[in-house]
């Protein structure tokens, strides 16, 4: 699954589900792309009590106990960007509309321990997020780009009539109390995401690259893996062995195959293996999150990206290019809520 930033997320989470489409949910890893969990948890310095809950559920285990559970530095700042100081109660507001989002979305109950583990972890990924957007918004400056007011009416206009179609809710402004949001904060996120378009637009990615044609053969443990690769060593085909081992219902009765892709789209492991072989070869067993996989790479030269990947590529590249940027600004963390 292709990696989503948090702010947009929260927003389309909101929209979709205003609209009565499938929300699609927080990113973790897939066979073919890679995406960043998120962190596990860790030590927490001491904080200030959350201020009250946003509007939103008061089961147990609910949006009241996610509340007190997030840590909130008792300070005016959180981080400063060049100079441009994020306030600790801007923060609380986006982290706010955040566990709002995945509470009741994903009906996530705050009192399970398994589901406290990462939550110093998402406080971590939230300041993230709004670093960057101070720093996009930045960088977009110095380069003289800037997203026209109208756009983002247009946007916002095409938004409240999806809204109102989907007659869940008796207007736009019964859309944004019951979701926890302002205009202005949802036109700030249309301007963010038109100006990170428009910036992605300006720094996009070489249209060809280095790929590899590969197949695999994911299994769940190392003892069948191991049993998939002495019968190859036997002589038997690969493509048989796929269609009878491997879980990955996706590619299994096509031999494994995986097409062409270029580097960055698979989990990090898989790619390595997949781009240290040379044509013909087979892999040993690769571990990922999924299980064990072999590979066969059945060719590997430079090409045009498909257009059903060039986007997800185009994505990482630009996000890239972001931390590449950011490395070089100056900025402040002013609190951590989860060890790097």
């Amino acid at each position: 699954m292709r990696q989503i930033h948090l702010f947009i997320l929260v927003l389309l989470a909101v929209m979709l589900a205003a609209c009565g489409q499938p929300v699609t949910p927080i990113p973790s890893p897939t066979p073919i792309p890679s995406s960043t969990p998120i962190p596990p948890t860790a030590t927490v310095a001491p904080a200030s009590s959350p201020t009250p809950p946003v509007a939103g559920t008061t089961e147990p285990g609910g949006l009241d106990v996610a509340l007190r559970l997030a840590k909130i530095p008792d300070q005016v700042n959180i981080a400063v960007v060049e100079g441009e100081a994020i306030s600790t109660a801007a923060y609380q507001q986006e982290l706010n509309r955040a566990l709002y989002v995945i509470t009741s979305q994903y009906k996530v109950d705050w009192n399970d321990p398994q589901s406290q583990t990462p939550l110093p972890g998402l406080q971590e990924q939230v300041l993230d997020q709004i670093i960057e957007r101070v720093a996009l918004r930045q960088l977009a400056s110095k380069e003289g780009v800037s997203i026209d007011p109208k756009n983002v009416e247009t946007e916002t206009v095409a938004l409240q009539s999806r809204v109102q179609a989907s007659g869940q809710f008796a207007d736009w402004a019964t859309f944004l109390k019951e979701n926890s949001l302002t205009e202005e904060y949802v036109r700030s996120l249309i301007a963010d995401n038109l100006l990170s378009g428009a910036m992605s637009k300006r720094h996009a990615a070489p249209t060809s690259a280095e790929q590899v044609h590969a197949s695999h053969i994911l299994v769940a443990t190392k003892e069948t893996g191991q049993e998939v690769l002495d019968k190859l060593a036997q002589g038997a085909a690969f493509a048989d062995l796929a269609a009878q081992y491997s879980t990955d219902t996706g590619s299994k009765d096509q031999g494994g195959n995986l097409g062409w892709f270029p580097r960055g789209v698979m989990v990090s492991a898989f790619d390595q293996a997949a781009f240290s072989l040379e044509p013909g070869k087979v892999s040993q067993l690769v571990q990922t999150d999924f299980g064990y996989h072999i590979i066969l790479v059945q060719a590997k030269e430079v090409r045009e990206i498909e257009p059903a990947l060039y986007e997800q590529v185009q994505q990482q590249f630009f996000q890239a290019w972001i931390k590449e940027q950011q490395a070089k600004m100056n900025i402040e963390r002013l609190y951590t809520f989860a060890a790097k």
